[in-house]
């Protein structure tokens, strides 16, 4: 196979601007993700008081029998 001569594929990955570019993402990462999970929580528990305040009244009369 002496004929054929193919160009090695260089790597996009060198550099030190990829590196800073892909620590940035990591670094940033771990914030947005405890913003997202804080996000959700409070959703959660706001969805929560809803549902308790509409538990807690009385229903009246047989509407539930209309079921």
């Amino acid at each position: 196979m002496g004929g054929f001569n193919t160009p090695k594929t260089v790597s996009m990955r060198k550099g030190k601007s990829y590196h800073k570019k892909h620590q940035a993402i990591v670094k940033d990462f771990d914030n947005q993700k405890s913003k997202h999970l804080d996000k959700l929580a409070s959703q959660m528990l706001k969805n929560d008081e809803k549902a308790n305040k509409l538990k807690s009244k009385p229903i009246k009369g047989d509407f539930l029998k209309n079921f």
